[in-house]
């Protein structure tokens, strides 16, 4: 749904005939014959394939022994991933009753909530979500997620930021934009000492993979072929490498179309499609040398930090949270966003050609890397921060 609809819903649900029929419908979530043990709700968009949906699933794999009921608001792209949450919880992909029974499913919706005790909501990305929460009786817990500005969330989420009990961010940078955003929209800025930083978490090996520093140097990009990852320019950046006679090997792993680089670039390339065996991912993030990431914005990718628990060394551009993380030169390699795009190709082809000219250097910065996500990238970290602050009293977020 674009952006200008998800605001202009957002305004309508303030109006009161809207708020008359939410209130209507209200004690059909009371009527309901079920009961959710867990007390834990959760709101997502999709369970296709992606970074921010491999992150919710894993959240709920936190709280995996509670049980927790998750909705997804928005039609999916497909359920690949559905397995990754239905071991962990119940889950109700209802999103064309949530979408279509407006504004009755949010009626519906927090009625079926409000009847628990000391019930505990948790939401990311998703538009019905925030029309939900102005709708929720004091005691119920509210949290959200916010990845990173620039997908939409951060507008349409607003209006509910008062509601709101907690904020978790990915990254410092997020909680710079929303500092400025509050300041910029009037928004008091106390609510900012509600926010709460918990990076994301992955499983890291007690040691990188030994790698043969001979042959073709392996690059590797890893996402979708959505507009912000901007996968043409890893194409552009693999047929510059060729032209110039790098001994380079590039394969993509995802929904990318060899036509979305062109004929040129595409010949250049290794198309992998998408790969949902986790040790299958795993062989192939032991034998490369380079994540190559060209987004135009992101908040920190779940893919850098994998990467990196392998010894991997991201080359990427410098956008949302990911210079918090690398360093350039020392645990990976940063180039700018520039508007000129053929820039970007320049400066990453000038990088790989150092990683292909200096393997030694490329060894040292690989070790870094796995330094780097074993000291900041644990997942039990992560876990036992989202335990914390999903439980019903939640804690103090400068603890």
């Amino acid at each position: 749904m674009p952006l200008l609809d998800d605001m202009l819903i957002t305004k309508l649900s303030r109006t009161p005939f809207i708020r008359l029929l939410v209130r209507l419908a209200m004690p059909l979530g009371w009527l309901l014959p079920f009961r959710n043990r867990s007390a834990l709700f959760f709101f997502f968009p999709f369970l296709h394939v992606g970074g921010a949906e491999r992150v919710h699933a894993a959240l709920i794999g936190c709280v995996a022994d509670k049980r927790p009921w998750v909705f997804f608001t928005k039609r999916s792209d497909n359920q690949r991933f559905r397995p990754l949450f239905s071991a962990r919880a119940r889950l109700f992909n209802i999103w064309f009753l949530l979408k279509h029974g407006y504004p009755f499913s949010i009626g519906i919706m927090a009625g079926l909530i409000n009847r628990h005790k000391r019930p505990v909501v948790f939401g990311s990305n998703s538009l019905f979500y925030y029309l939900l929460l102005p709708h929720l009786r004091q005691g119920v817990r509210r949290l959200d997620l916010l990845h990173a500005f620039g997908g939409g969330t951060e507008e349409f989420s607003l209006p509910a930021v008062p509601v709101l009990d907690a904020r978790v961010l990915i990254t410092s940078r997020t909680r710079e934009d929303l500092a400025t955003q509050y300041r910029d929209r009037g928004i008091d800025p106390n609510l900012l000492e509600r926010v709460v930083l918990i990076p994301n978490g992955v499983e890291v090996p007690p040691s990188p993979p030994r790698r043969k520093r001979e042959g073709k140097l392996r690059i590797l990009y890893v996402g979708r072929a959505s507009e912000e990852k901007r996968v043409h320019l890893v194409g552009s950046i693999a047929a510059a490498c060729s032209q110039r006679g790098l001994a380079v090997s590039v394969t993509l792993v995802g929904d990318i179309a060899p036509e979305t680089l062109g004929e040129g670039a595409a010949r250049s390339c290794i198309f992998s499609g998408e790969i949902h065996d986790r040790e299958k991912m795993d062989r192939l993030y032991a034998t490369a040398d380079l994540l190559l990431l060209t987004s135009s914005r992101e908040g920190f990718p779940l893919v850098i930090m994998e990467a990196m628990a392998h010894g991997v060394v991201p080359l990427s551009t410098a956008v949302g949270g990911i210079p918090e993380h690398l360093h350039h030169g020392e645990n990976g390699w940063l180039i700018g966003n520039h508007d000129d795009q053929e820039l970007i190709v320049e400066s990453a082809c000038s990088l790989i050609a150092q990683a292909c000219s200096d393997p030694q250097r490329l060894e040292t910065m690989s070790q870094a890397a796995h330094e780097y996500a074993a000291a900041h990238f644990s997942s039990a970290r992560f876990c036992e921060a989202y335990r914390r602050i999903l439980a019903p009293g939640g804690y103090d977020a400068h603890a």
